[in-house]
């Protein structure tokens, strides 16, 4: 009995520094001169969506199917099924402000004809 539950208390223990060891990691705030997040150029096509949640806002459905939440989409590109081409850069490590696609910075959006 003494060996099972010394057994459980040596489990309960790894168990307890590995999910420990888990919970950290470096990402944290951003240092001065650091960016908050990791990005990505792209150059894609894709489609300019108009999602009513959250008051309303703009995505790009990508013709690969991703997702982009612009974060500075010029007013006149602001149409719904609007076809563009676009370059920029693609923050892969989260999520944008309404929880519906990645964030990018775009550098350059051309309407597709």
């Amino acid at each position: 009995m003494k060996t099972y539950k010394s057994l459980y208390l040596m489990v309960l223990t790894a168990a307890t520094l590995g999910l420990t060891a888990i919970g950290c990691d470096s990402t944290g705030p951003a240092k001065a001169g650091q960016t908050a997040g990791q990005t990505t150029p792209v150059s894609t096509g894709g489609t300019v969506v108009f999602r009513e949640s959250d008051e309303g806002y703009y995505g790009i459905l990508t013709d690969k199917g991703g997702q982009y939440e612009p974060i500075n989409l010029d007013p006149k590109f602001r149409t719904d099924g609007l076809r563009i081409s676009l370059t920029g850069q693609l923050d892969t490590t989260r999520l944008g402000e309404h929880h519906w696609g990645n964030p990018i910075e775009l550098a350059n959006v051309i309407a597709a004809k």
